[in-house]
């Protein structure tokens, strides 16, 4: 089997097809670039492959981080409100709370 590449215009997209990838994916990718192209599909796995290959992504236990979840609830007045708010971005009323008193003590004293 020949395989052409062209080597001037070269792109993970192009390798992929020359080398017979497409209905192939369980006996070609490695494991997690497999498991990423199940979850995301092929284009986006080869777009993180390209920008990340080689790096350990870390990924948080939360997506949106506790400053953007205080200043959601900020302007909310009730409690319960808040604590759904906080629940909804992973985080226990408590902490933003806490985010949210600190920033007051910390504005009272400026």
């Amino acid at each position: 089997m020949l395989i052409n590449i062209d080597f001037d215009n070269i792109s993970d997209e192009l390798i992929y097809k020359a080398f017979g990838v497409d209905g192939n994916e369980a006996d070609a990718l490695n494991d997690s670039y497999l498991e990423l192209f199940e979850l995301i599909g092929r284009d986006a796995m080869l777009k993180l492959f390209k920008h990340f290959h080689g790096d350990k992504i870390d990924c948080p236990m939360r997506l949106y981080r506790p400053e953007f979840i205080a200043d959601l609830a900020k302007p909310v007045t009730d409690r319960r409100e808040r604590a759904k708010i906080a629940r909804a971005g992973g985080y226990s009323a408590k902490v933003i709370e806490s985010m949210l008193n600190k920033r007051r003590k910390e504005n009272e004293s400026e």
